[in-house]
């Protein structure tokens, strides 16, 4: 009888333990990046090879991107509010990541001012928030291209006695290691909601 009674308990302690572990389980990045407000994850086409130029004036294709995930996102160096306060925001991100989290990530800034965003004013603008960071610049059509590709929108905003603006996306795409387009990030993007995504998105297959 006492055989039993061991046995049964033995079950019952084996069944409470597996229960809280299941309870306890943390969530596929799936369930994190999906139940996050603002974040849509899908199984996106691939991005076409489209040929740009780089910071340093260098051409570049965004097959050069594949290996890693990449948070890219479009602005331009005359832009007053947005893209200064995603890259302070992606720049105190990026400094909390491990060096191996670092390794796995591109940070990519996609010109929606080619016309202006010349190698000589994205290099110094670039490094200001991290010399890791990669801006695209110097090709109209694949800009054209890769903002249709990617549901981004972008225009030039007319102003009467001073520079033209443009408004665009504020969103962060994600595009996978095989450069296949898996979703988007809205604002905000301070680094305590982008930390635990981000390493969601990591683990993604």
């Amino acid at each position: 009888m006492k055989e039993w009674a061991g046995t049964i308990v033995l079950g019952l302690l084996l069944i409470a333990a597996f229960t809280a572990g299941a309870l306890t389980a943390p969530d596929s990045p799936e369930e994190i990046l999906q139940d996050s407000t603002g974040v849509e994850v899908f199984q996106g086409g691939e991005v076409p090879d489209l040929s740009f130029i780089n910071e340093y004036g260098d051409a570049v294709s965004l097959a050069e991107l594949k290996g890693r995930w990449t948070l890219m996102f479009f602005g331009y160096t005359y832009c007053p509010d947005i893209c200064p306060m995603t890259l302070v925001d992606l720049k105190k991100m990026y400094r909390r990541l491990s060096e191996a989290e670092r390794q796995q990530v591109n940070i990519v800034l996609v010109s929606v001012d080619p016309e202006r965003d010349l190698p000589k004013n994205l290099t110094p603008y670039m490094d200001y928030f991290h010399e890791d960071f990669t801006a695209l610049t110097g090709n109209a059509q694949s800009l054209r291209t890769l903002a249709s590709k990617l549901n981004a929108f972008y225009a030039k905003v007319e102003r009467e006695g001073s520079a033209y603006l443009l408004d665009h996306s504020a969103n962060l795409v994600l595009l996978d290691r095989e450069l296949n387009y898996r979703g988007y990030i809205e604002p905000p993007h301070d680094p305590e909601r982008m930390m635990p995504l981000l390493r969601a998105a990591l683990r993604l297959p």
